[in-house]
């Protein structure tokens, strides 16, 4: 067995893992290839598939199915420093191997045993009592009575006895095979390993997925990104606004640099452990910092802009710029989001917004009991009749955003798309389902200012009582 193709080392689990190995028995009755795939560096093993050979004889499997199901988010809105992302990602390991039906062809001339046919065949896998097939290289011309099934009545080490008449063999020199009658098949597993891959909770466009590479990520050179679907380019945020945005560090510890358009510079230690790590970067929750030079606060009264990228000795990243929007705002509202590299970003929400209920309920016509006053059956005039059963509300917020350009609509797009998105109320954040399912792409050439309107509700709605 032998590769043919595999995912690069860390891979985004929401896009194709592709393995494919080649082997010289796949021409064999029965061929399957095995593949066995682990918990990384364990025994633990999470899944194993037989795979039939393709048009061209390889083992091809794509593990994303599976391995998305190992990877989920991770969101700590309190958090203002830093924190291991460890459930944005697995590691695993993969074992191939295959099981066929295998003949054992013998060559040695046949000899005579107590009156039957002994073959001889070194480390000869059969015992007593096991049914065979034998095959002549003949089609059985010349020893016909030794051609099909038969049992061995005597094994060893490297010879085995059938139930055939040797008096009725002709030709001792006829080569043959011999296998299994049952088909049982000879597993053998953990020929290649492939160990230590990564998936990370990412799904890259399929337009762009061709060109990715891994490298470009693992913060171990210059310019290298960060973990997050939004680009380089600015993103317009409110001082209100939290962000956290994930390091592909490796484990290796670091600094978040935060710079001004004051000129000022800032940093926060980055202490790694895992493969990714989580920073709390936006205008509300980037937390307590170090000057590195300049002077004042990070965002000052006449701050335009802050810089983030991870800095060592060694290294520095991307940039990714955030533009402060001091507009007036009637609302606070701001929705957290998973984006598509597995970072989680926010949305303010600042135009008027309109909160609407819809009351479900169950009725049921229940008799009238009443009572017997007198000698005569009468009933209270409280009495119920038609009852409301398992009441529940639903409340939908109606939520605008104030004026944005080409590139934070079209990252907004991800909001709505998100399978995991928080409201913010009142300083609080509650999990909440974005049921706005249409969303428009607009160009700047064909408008100059972009404002987007979703419906939310919340995942937990309030109980009523009864």
């Amino acid at each position: 067995t032998s590769l043919i193709a595999k995912p690069q080392v860390i891979t985004p689990a929401y896009n194709p893992v592709k393995f494919i190995y080649d082997s010289t028995n796949n021409n064999e009755s029965g061929f399957r290839y095995i593949f066995d795939v682990y918990e990384a560096g364990t025994a633990t093993k999470i899944a194993e598939y037989r795979i039939l050979p393709n048009l061209d004889g390889y083992g091809e499997i794509d593990l994303s199915r599976l391995l998305q199901s190992y990877v989920s988010f991770d969101f700590e809105p309190t958090n203002d420093t830093f924190y291991d992302a460890s459930n944005c990602y697995y590691r695993y390991d993969v074992k191939v191997g295959e099981e066929y039906v295998e003949s054992y062809d013998y060559t040695a001339s046949l000899a005579d045993n107590n009156g039957f046919v002994q073959i001889s065949y070194t480390s000869q896998p059969f015992s007593v009592g096991d049914q065979v097939t034998i095959a002549q290289v003949d089609g059985g011309t010349a020893n016909p009575n030794l051609e099909g099934l038969f049992t061995v009545t005597e094994a060893n080490t490297n010879d085995f006895t059938v139930n055939s008449l040797f008096s009725e063999v002709t030709d001792i020199t006829i080569d043959g095979s011999v296998k299994f009658s049952d088909n049982r098949k000879t597993v053998t597993r953990d020929i290649i390993t492939s160990t230590n891959n990564y998936v990370f909770n990412g799904a890259i466009p399929f337009a762009s997925f061709p060109d990715y590479d891994n490298t470009d990520y693992v913060l171990d050179d210059s310019r290298d990104l960060l973990v997050t679907s939004r680009g380089t380019e600015s993103q317009y945020v409110t001082l209100d606004q939290d962000v956290w945005l994930n390091f592909m560090t490796g484990g290796l510890s670091g600094f978040t640099y935060f710079e001004n358009s004051n000129g000022s510079v800032f940093q926060k230690t980055l202490t790694a452990t895992d493969l990714i790590t989580g920073v709390s970067c936006g205008p509300s929750n980037y937390g307590s910092l170090t000057l590195v030079s300049g002077s004042g606060s990070l965002i000052e009264s006449d701050t335009e802009w802050y810089d983030v990228y991870y800095y060592t000795v060694s290294a520095k990243s991307a940039s990714y710029r955030f533009y402060i929007d001091r507009r007036c705002n009637i609302n606070d509202y701001q929705i957290a989001f998973l984006d598509r590299m597995g970072s989680i970003n926010s949305f303010a929400f600042q135009l008027r917004d309109r909160l609407t209920g819809k009351v479900t309920k169950d009725t049921y016509n229940q008799n009238i009991e009443g009572s017997v006053v007198s000698n005569e059956w009468t009933y209270n005039t409280q009495a119920q009749g038609l009852k409301n059963i398992n009441n529940r509300i639903e409340e939908t917020f109606e939520l605008n955003t104030n004026w944005m350009d080409e590139t934070d609509a079209s990252y907004f797009t991800e909001l709505v798309s998100s399978p995991q998105t928080w409201i913010k109320i009142n300083s609080e954040w509650y999990s909440c389902i974005v049921q706005t399912v249409n969303y428009e792409k607009e160009r700047q050439r064909n408008r100059n200012l972009i404002r987007k309107t979703i419906s939310v509700k919340l995942a937990v709605q309030d109980r009523v009582n009864g």
